[in-house]
Order: C-alpha cells, then sequence, then structure tokens
C-alpha cells in the first residue's frame, strides 16, 4: 500500500499533484475533527492547516517523519513533542509575504480612515453620527511601529516607501531597516501613529500589546494585526476602543478563531476586521502550496529542509 500524506482540502492543487507524481497517496479533507486525523500507519507525512496537533494526535501515526505548515505560523503544533517524536516540523517563510503585507497596508488605510464606517454611514445613522465628527487619519509622512521584522514586517517597510513614512522596527536582533531604525517596544507605544504587529504567538508575545500598551499609545494611533491574534490583550483593546484611548483597529487575526459573531469587535465603529485572509491571495495560496509540499518531499527523501522550525 501506498504511503499518505494527508492535506486539508483547501490547499492548491499543484501540491496535491507534486506529491502524487512522487509516489504518495493524497489524503484531502477538512482537517476540522479528529476524525479528519483518524490513527493510520500508512501516514507519513501532514500538510497542515489551523487544527491543533498535540503528542497524541502524532501518536496515531507511528510512522509520521514530518508536518509541513501551510504558512509562517506553527502556534497549533507541539514543537516539543514532534521532536520527542523524531518528526520535523516545517513552516513556510516568506511566501506569502507580500500579500500579508499588503494587507497590512490596506488595514492602515481601511482602519485609518475609517472608510468602513463611511460606507456603513449610507444606510446607518450610528455609523454616520461617528463618521461625522472622527475625521480618518492619513498614513503619508506618519510614524509605524511594525513589530516583528522578519519576511512580512519588512515588506510592510519596502511597501510603505512611498507614502513618506518613518519605520520603527521592533525584532529580538538588529536589522537594517530602509526607511527608518530599529527601537523598543516602548519608542514604538509611545511615538508611532501606526502600530502593525506582523509577530507570531508565541510565549514571549502573546499579550504583548497589553494594557500598559495601549495607555502608552497617542489617542490618534491606529493598531494593526496581521500575525496571530493572542499577540494582543483583546479584552484589553476593546476598553482602549470604546474609550478612545486609541483611534482605531485594523485586525486581520483574532485571540480565538474563526471569529465569533457576537465578538463585540465586531461592533465597535472604530475598527475594521477581517477573517484571517491575509495570506489568502491567488500567488500566496499557490507559493505557500508549493514551498509546503517541497518541505514535506524533501524530509521523506532524507534531505532536510531549511525551513525546520523545531531542530
Amino acid at each position: 500500500m501506498a504511503k499518505k500524506i494527508l492535506v486539508f482540502n483547501g490547499v492548491n492543487d499543484s501540491a496535491i499533484k507534486e506529491l502524487q507524481a512522487a509516489g504518495y497517496e493524497v489524503v484531502a479533507n477538512a482537517q476540522t475533527s479528529d476524525q479528519d486525523f483518524a490513527p493510520d500507519p500508512d501516514v507519513v507525512g501532514i500538510l497542515l492547516m489551523m487544527f491543533k496537533i498535540d503528542g497524541a494526535v502524532m501518536d496515531r501515526f507511528p510512522n509520521l517523519k514530518v508536518i509541513a505548515r501551510h504558512g509562517v505560523g506553527y502556534d497549533n503544533v507541539d514543537l516539543a513533542a514532534a521532536k520527542e517524536r523524531g518528526i520535523v516540523v516545517a513552516n513556510t517563510p516568506g511566501a506569502n509575504a507580500t500579500a500579508v503585507a499588503e494587507t497590512a497596508v490596506a488595514l492602515m488605510l481601511m482602519a485609518g480612515r475609517l472608510y468602513d464606517t463611511d460606507k456603513r454611514g449610507i444606510t446607518d445613522e450610528k455609523a454616520k453620527a461617528y463618521a461625522s465628527t472622527h475625521p480618518g487619519m492619513q498614513v503619508c509622512n506618519k510614524v509605524v511601529g511594525i513589530l516583528g521584522f522578519g519576511h512580512i514586517g519588512r515588506t510592510v517597510a519596502e511597501l510603505l516607501t512611498g507614502f513618506g513614512v518613518e519605520v520603527l522596527a521592533y525584532a529580538r536582533h538588529d536589522k537594517d531597516v530602509p526607511n527608518g531604525r530599529m527601537a523598543s517596544l516602548d519608542e514604538i507605544f509611545e511615538k508611532a501613529d501606526f502600530v502593525v504587529s506582523t509577530l507570531p504567538a508565541t510565549e514571549k508575545t502573546t499579550k504583548l500589546v497589553n494594557e500598559a500598551a495601549f495607555k502608552k499609545m497617542k489617542q490618534t494611533a491606529v493598531l494593526v494585526n496581521v500575525g496571530r491574534g493572542p499577540v494582543v490583550d483583546e479584552a484589553a483593546l476593546i476598553i482602549a476602543l470604546k474609550a478612545g484611548e486609541i483611534a482605531g483597529a485594523g485586525l486581520d487575526v483574532v485571540e480565538k478563531e474563526p471569529i465569533s459573531p457576537s465578538n463585540e469587535l465586531l461592533s465597535l465603529e472604530n475598527t475594521y476586521v477581517l477573517p484571517h485572509v491575509a495570506g489568502g491571495s491567488r500567488e500566496a495560496k499557490k507559493a505557500i502550496a508549493k514551498t509546503a509540499a517541497e518541505n514535506i518531499l524533501d524530509v521523506l527523501a532524507g534531505k532536510g529542509t531549511k525551513n525546520q522550525v523545531n531542530e
């Protein structure tokens, strides 16, 4: 019987064809429940979306060699458990950087200028009243703080060069910032007109943008998050938005996804929310799928992959 690769059924067909061409049986499903990860000794690889994979799930596949995340974030995979079992976990850094960075800039414009509130104001008197007393802010010539300066953060900075902004970048290590410089978190929170988070969710970054951070920000500041939801303390964000401690927020991610229709963020006039679609462009989906499939094939061929995240 052919060895199997589990993939989520939204992956670009090019990845499926590449895996099949290499002789593997591809099993595609929604990857939304335990039933989609039924025990199977023939499974040697998983091309994974957002389902949480822990040691108990890994043990269902005694011959599993590689878990390739479809995207950059890997907070839904227990890295320590994978390492203990000799399973390589890999991601796709840079494959969707342009798509996510474009979304960050779009959210800066949408949330900064309150365009969605203006649109709703055509038929909604409450939105119209809010927009009439809250003029939006331009991006040009502003200070933009970027939290996380990897592929996505750097691409955001590059896209903003035409806006004449000054970039303050925060990262674990000093890096060249083409239109600005490195800065501390406190300086970014205090000086930035736009604070853009591209950070992954880790033990150190969870709730990094919290009540204390919002109190340091300008009342005219706009928060944009295209990284991971848990980086922002959502309860503190809602309080800050309602109290006018900051002017607005543009979010592609929230703490608990998929976002609930009852999430209060959706009812705030100064908040623009997307359902985690930043990396979902046609081009990005193809590039991510290609990289994820190559990660799987390289590991199974004994070559390893430069994209391993649990070394």
